[in-house]
């Protein structure tokens, strides 16, 4: 069997993360699937071979996309403690905008899934760890440039912006007002800052 061309698969993958975003790996069918991609069943397992090899790509596409988007957002701000304010700026704007609550696909997927299947765990877990190393580097800068509080632990501090992370994402499935985003990244930043003398 011809293997599909590269945009094909791309634009599949899109389509089936959609899917598995709305409505979580094991309520989503088959059926589901070949609806939204428009792939007879047999031509979805000639490339996938299965749902969850299907799922697994999906999530390895999530994740290179949002590490990447991290990457450039942190990299290219003047300065380390501008970088992470963006990205979290973007992040809430980002989350304010999903009107219909379906939050993280990682989160969504480590709830659904941490207990059931060890691999996703540990990819999903990967990522995650890829995310926070990015957040790690940068407060590092961010203390030898004097706009972090020298006495905070980078490593704890990362972590700590993960949690935050991971309560913003289920926060935005209740859908709140934007100001309340605003006001977290307000105290989220202020427990980063270096005091002022």
């Amino acid at each position: 069997m011809a293997r599909p061309a590269e945009f094909d698969r791309t634009d599949v993958l899109e389509k089936a993360m959609g899917v598995f975003w709305r409505t979580g790996y094991s309520a989503t069918s088959v059926t589901d699937l070949v609806n939204a991609t428009s792939l007879k069943p047999g031509s979805l397992y000639g490339a996938f071979k299965s749902k969850r090899d299907l799922f697994i790509e999906v999530i390895d596409t999530y994740a290179a996309r949002s590490l990447s988007r991290v990457s450039t957002i942190v990299g290219e701000a003047d300065s380390p403690i501008e970088g992470i304010e963006t990205f979290f700026d973007c992040f809430c704007k980002d989350l304010a905008a999903d009107n219909i609550g379906k939050g993280c696909l990682m989160v969504n997927t480590m709830l659904e899934l941490a207990t059931e299947d060890d691999h996703i765990r540990e990819r999903i877990s990967g990522y995650l760890d890829g995310l926070e190393s990015h957040f790690r580097e940068a407060l590092i800068k961010a203390q030898e440039k004097g706009e972090v509080d020298k006495n905070l632990v980078p490593e704890d501090m990362a972590t700590y912006l993960m949690t935050n992370i991971w309560g913003l994402r289920v926060l935005s499935t209740k859908r709140p007002e934007p100001q309340k985003y605003e006001a977290i990244v307000k105290n989220i930043m202020s427990a980063l800052h270096a005091p002022k003398h």
